[in-house]
């Protein structure tokens, strides 16, 4: 699996599509680096944007958004520099075109689509390490510098809930893991398995999935390792019952849910709750900017992902399913 770093990548992810990073593009010129990275110990390999922005009093954005020589650098040597043991690796420009990742349409060029790569077998991360981006513009700049810690692997505890799972309507389910204390935001989901078929079809029973949202941006609020989110039983049978049609002549047939679990670092949950700061009826209505870039704008921060699969229900639940007053509708058998 691949790690594209790129602004939105945690659904944000988790919540870097409600972050603004607005600034005067009419100010006196100055170079504005605009630095986007996501590092993954999962992922195969480990990709930086890295643009720049600029547009001297009287310039035409929408014209500059569409010259590549406008928004990257013509030369940078970008490193990463592992603060625990002292290594650094190089990172080479590749056009995320060529990578598999192109840009979204939009208003800035979509070709070239540069961004900066390296392989995860030349870091070699370990959860816990201290990592170290560093950008070096050439013609006496200073570099571009920006810190973040490495997630360690997560943990989805087996045995939590308990297979197969009891979603009786009065239960409360907890469903828990492990997460080293530099995994602060998590995005916790249900994805709900099962076959449906249509008889005047020909019956053949299809794959489906559904996604059950059950939070974006849980804030770790202790220390403990053990982290945990509490459903009640009766909301997994509201959810099917709301996600799904009734389907008086089409079958379906339970099939398994699977956990699925985002975290990402410090600098994630900082974006996030910066942003709840300034909400409500007291908020001045202006975005905040976050950065943990040295100069210029952007985030560099660390994210893991983790899933269980194969969980089932036990008899009484799945009898809640074919006959509940949410779901009895949907023909389940």
């Amino acid at each position: 699996m691949k790690g594209l770093a790129r602004l939105g990548l945690l659904g944000m992810i988790m919540v870097l599509g409600a972050c603004s990073t607005d600034f005067s593009l009419e100010a006196p010129w100055q170079d504005i680096p605009i630095v986007y990275g996501f590092i993954s110990r999962q992922d195969t390999a480990h990709y930086i944007r890295i643009e720049k922005a600029f547009l001297e009093p009287g310039g035409d954005a929408t014209a500059i958004a569409q010259r590549p020589d406008s928004l990257y650098y013509p030369a940078l040597q970008v490193q990463l520099v592992n603060k625990i043991n002292g290594k650094t690796v190089n990172l080479s420009r590749v056009d995320g075109n060529a990578e598999g990742y192109p840009r979204q349409a939009g208003p800035f060029a979509q070709s070239p689509n540069y961004l900066y790569k390296v392989h995860a077998r030349d870091l070699n991360l370990k959860g816990g390490e201290i990592l170290e981006l560093v950008i070096n513009r050439g013609d006496g700049k200073p570099p571009v510098t920006a810190q973040t810690t490495v997630l360690g692997t997560l943990d989805l505890r087996e045995g939590t809930p308990a297979n197969p799972i009891n979603m009786g309507y009065d239960r409360n389910v907890t469903l828990a893991w492990s997460a080293a204390l530099e995994a602060q935001l998590f995005d916790l989901r249900l994805l709900i398995n099962y076959r449906e078929a249509d008889p005047a079809a020909g019956g053949q029973l299809v794959s489906r999935q559904l996604e059950w949202v059950l939070t974006r941006d849980m804030v770790r609020t202790s220390e403990e390792e053990r982290q945990q989110w509490v459903i009640k039983g009766e909301q997994f049978y509201q959810f099917i019952g709301e996600a799904l049609a009734n389907a008086p002549n089409r079958v379906r047939v339970f099939d398994s849910i699977s956990i699925s679990l985002l975290a990402g670092g410090r600098e994630l949950a900082d974006i996030y709750q910066l942003n709840q700061i300034n909400t409500g009826i007291t908020s001045s209505q202006l975005t905040p900017v976050f950065s943990n870039i040295s100069e210029g704008v952007g985030v560099l921060s660390s994210r893991a992902t983790a899933q269980r699969t194969g969980i089932f229900l036990n008899g009484p639940s799945l009898d809640s399913l074919r006959d509940g007053r949410y779901t009895r509708q949907l023909n389940f058998q």
